[in-house]
Order: structure tokens, then C-alpha cells, then sequence
């Protein structure tokens, strides 16, 4: 039976003290039986210290990338839209609303003053929108730098 050396608990088994967790040396440690519980089904994964099963019709993609080169369809017309459409949330309540009691607050107000419950912090500033471009080489609509269609930087 191992012995705590910090509290002096005594028990039948275990890798640590039920009592203040402070674990047992090395060569006092005794693994715990655990039995299954009933009507718990058995998990269909691989134990923990399972090797992973090596396929060899499988290209291991993690360690040596395969890098493929993509031609163009045939009658592949580019996108003509009007521009990106917004990826922003729907705009924000101007005042903001508790998360507990969902009253609204004053402007500017730390605390709710229904519940006292913290309120949330004011958004950010948003930065304003870019402008749109359609990239010089394929015709995309462009917000940033760099083209998501085919990737070219553009200047500006």
C-alpha cells in the first residue's frame, strides 16, 4: 500500500494521493483496476499506443506535398460579379444589452444596471471597407493585396 509523503494518507492503489494529489515514487506506484461500466459500449478507436496502420497505396501528403497543375476548362467563363460581398456580422445594437437579463444599457455603462452583471466590452472599431478591384490578370473582384483567384499581387 503506498503512503503520501506529504499528507501521510495511506491507500490500497494508485499512481497519486486520492487526497492532496501529490503524485507517489516510481517504485510505490500500483496501477488502479478500472472496470467498465455496464451499458457503456466499447470505443471502435485504436488504443493510445497503437502504431498507425502504413498504407502503401497512399501518398503521404504531411511529409512530401504534391503539388498539381490545373488547366483550364474549356468554355470556363470568369465570374462577373459586382464586387465581394460583405463578410461583416449584421451591424451591432447601438446600445449594448446584458447577457444575463438581455436588458439594454446606457452608452458607455460598465454594469448592468437591472442585474449588475458585467456588460460586454463596445466593439471595435470597424476599419473602413477597401476598395474593390478586379486583378489585371484573370479579372477577379480584389479587397486586399493579392488576387484569391489566381493569386497575382497586385500594386497599390
Amino acid at each position: 500500500m503506498p503512503a503520501c509523503a506529504l499528507c501521510e494518507n495511506v491507500q490500497a492503489a494508485g499512481e497519486a494521493c486520492d487526497v492532496c494529489g501529490q503524485p507517489f515514487p516510481a517504485a510505490e506506484r500500483t496501477p488502479v483496476a478500472v472496470e467498465p461500466l455496464e451499458g457503456l459500449e466499447a470505443t471502435s478507436l485504436p488504443p493510445v499506443d497503437a502504431v498507425p496502420e502504413v498504407l502503401p497505396e497512399l501518398e503521404a501528403t504531411a511529409i512530401d506535398p504534391v503539388h498539381v497543375v490545373v488547366v483550364a476548362m474549356e468554355g470556363l467563363q470568369p465570374t462577373e460579379a459586382d464586387g465581394i460581398p460583405d463578410d461583416v456580422p449584421a451591424e451591432l445594437p447601438s446600445a449594448p444589452v446584458c447577457r444575463y437579463c438581455r436588458n439594454p444599457a446606457p452608452a458607455g455603462e460598465a454594469f448592468c444596471a437591472h442585474c449588475g452583471m458585467r456588460l460586454p466590452p463596445p466593439p471595435p472599431q470597424a476599419e473602413p471597407p477597401r476598395e474593390v478591384r478586379n486583378c489585371s490578370e484573370c479579372g477577379t473582384p480584389v479587397r486586399g493585396s493579392s488576387c484569391p483567384g489566381c493569386g497575382a499581387r497586385l500594386a497599390g
